[in-house]
């Protein structure tokens, strides 16, 4: 038995550490799929998916692969959808491990309601009133089911309701493995306060000695280093240029183009653009696209046909046994390099997250232009 984790480990505190030795315990193997350089929220990584899958291989992890950009970079349906599509790919995942806050609440009941008419009629009605998707979602829920909305308010009872619902709506033969979330450990404020002594000690001593590593490269992110950017791009580009960019719709592109001449720096624009319907993290991931030049048509065809290749970051001795017993009979290749894909489909993918890494290593103080290309760790 394999369980599979679908994590962004930004950085890898001591909760995630509990997630995989839960998950070990579970099953006797882990396999993580790691998000790429930018995360669900539309934000850099504080350190990119190499230190990162370096760090899971040291908490546990067997075999770590990247869920790529195109996913990685969306919103959590999407999120969910790619790493569960990509762990039921590799056709050895038997389970799958993630953590909620409240995993006694009897979320079954809320599988596949997103296909019921009632749901879909809440849901427009709260959109019509100016709603964000994920508040919409969660008040169209509590009209059918009375008590859902507080859960569903929670992230990570959210995002592990959308891997059920992935796994339900396929008929995938992968068991859920449920760990509930205990104790103060939270990413962002990791983020927040970084190398602050709270900050440091909520992470095991190899995930802060691999963040010392990071920043003594210079290595970490700096988000701010995108305004400059998107500031050229705003200056050259009218609403309909705009409009042509994956997700820049409803009037967003006006939104953005009234309020980034006003603004001192990107926290400023997104503060002015931030409403009832659009959260940062909508927005974030908006500017990304922009930034990457992500047309609506390509990106639409690409999302809908699913991952169409592992590609693998790090493994240990256990990690290589998995790859050479099962990676063959997996309905994807399995690979080491963005260089090895063949697919128009694969090209797409692996040129998104080529360029996507290259605009990574503008926010860091060393880049690295060709540490994308044939990296993989192996221990």
């Amino acid at each position: 038995m394999t369980a599979g984790i679908i994590a962004e480990f930004n950085p890898l505190h001591k909760g995630h550490e509990a997630l995989i030795k839960f998950a070990k315990k579970n099953s006797g193997a882990c396999v993580v799929v790691l998000s790429s350089n930018f995360t669900q929220r539309g934000s850099p990584s504080i350190i990119d998916k190499f230190f990162r899958a370096l760090a899971a291989v040291k908490a546990g992890a067997d075999l770590v692969i990247e869920l790529p950009f195109l996913f990685a970079c969306s919103a959590g349906q999407d999120f969910a959808r790619g790493g569960v599509d990509l762990l039921a790919k590799t056709n050895f995942i038997t389970h799958i491990a993630f953590g909620m806050e409240d995993p006694s609440f009897n979320f079954k009941a809320l599988l596949n309601f997103q296909s019921r008419e009632d749901y879909k009629n809440f849901l427009r009605r709260e959109l019509d009133l100016g709603a964000s998707f994920t508040k919409a979602h969660a008040l169209a829920f509590e009209k059918i089911f009375p008590g859902s909305k507080d859960f569903l308010t929670r992230p990570n009872n959210l995002l592990g309701l959308s891997y059920l619902n992935e796994i339900e709506k396929n008929n995938l033969k992968i068991l859920p493995l449920i760990l509930k979330r205990e104790g103060p450990f939270k990413s962002k404020d990791i983020r927040e306060n970084l190398f602050a002594p709270d900050a440091l000690l909520s992470m095991p001593e190899y995930s802060r000695e691999i963040l010392s590593q990071a920043s003594r490269a210079g290595r970490i992110s700096n988000e701010k280093n995108l305004w400059p950017l998107l500031q050229n791009i705003f200056i050259r580009s009218s609403a309909n240029d705009l409009k042509k960019i994956y997700g820049v719709d409803e009037g967003i592109e006006n939104l953005f183009l009234k309020h980034w001449k006003k603004s001192s720096s990107l926290e400023d624009f997104i503060g002015r653009c931030v409403c009832a319907r659009y959260t940062r993290a909508h927005i974030r991931r908006r500017l990304i696209y922009i930034l990457l030049g992500l047309e609506r048509f390509e990106m639409i065809g690409a999302l809908r046909n699913g991952v169409p290749y592992a590609r693998v970051l790090a493994f240990n001795s256990t990690g290589r046994k998995i790859l050479k017993d099962h990676s063959k009979n997996s309905p994807i290749k399995f690979i080491t390099s963005l260089s090895r894909v063949d697919s128009p489909l694969e090209k797409f993918f692996a040129r998104v997250e080529f360029q996507a890494s290259q605009l990574y290593e503008l926010l860091v103080k060393n880049p690295n232009m060709t540490r994308e290309v044939n990296t993989v760790l192996q221990f």
